[in-house]
């Protein structure tokens, strides 16, 4: 019997291009429909992946691979969007104060950059508010 508590989370990849992700949208906004948040809720991290995929896209170094992973957890969710992309020069200064920062900020309660194996990422945190999810 093992202590160590099974992960709750959803990975998907596919192609570093425009055209692809409306798959990464609906698969966040589909896990983040099973927790317990309204619908506002859900459809502001539809647009966070999205917009969250945009910048990373909008790295002047060609990705191959964008990556989705979404980790459900009592209190929140965390939805980290990665791109196969050489992460030197990442993230690009005053990134903060762009329009692409604002609008991630105001979608989520936390936002972060990160910069890991295998490429650049931005790291959101939406917060769930009511009962654990359960099914």
């Amino acid at each position: 019997m093992s202590s160590q508590t099974e992960r709750d989370v959803v990975i998907v990849s596919g192609p570093a291009r425009a055209e692809y992700l409306h798959v990464l949208r609906a698969v966040g906004s589909s896990v983040a429909a099973r927790a317990p948040l309204p619908y506002d809720a859900v459809d502001d991290l539809r647009l966070a992946v999205d917009e969250a995929s945009a910048m990373l896209l909008a790295i002047r170094a060609p990705a191959t691979t964008i990556t989705l992973e979404v980790e459900t957890l009592p209190d929140r969710l965390e939805i980290v969007v990665r791109s196969d992309v050489d992460v030197v020069g990442w993230p690009a200064p005053g990134m903060e104060r762009t329009v692409g920062w604002t609008v991630l900020s105001a979608l989520v309660d936390d936002v972060r950059t990160e910069a890991q194996p295998g490429g650049a990422a931005l790291r959101l945190v939406k917060r769930i508010h009511g009962p654990a999810p359960t099914g």
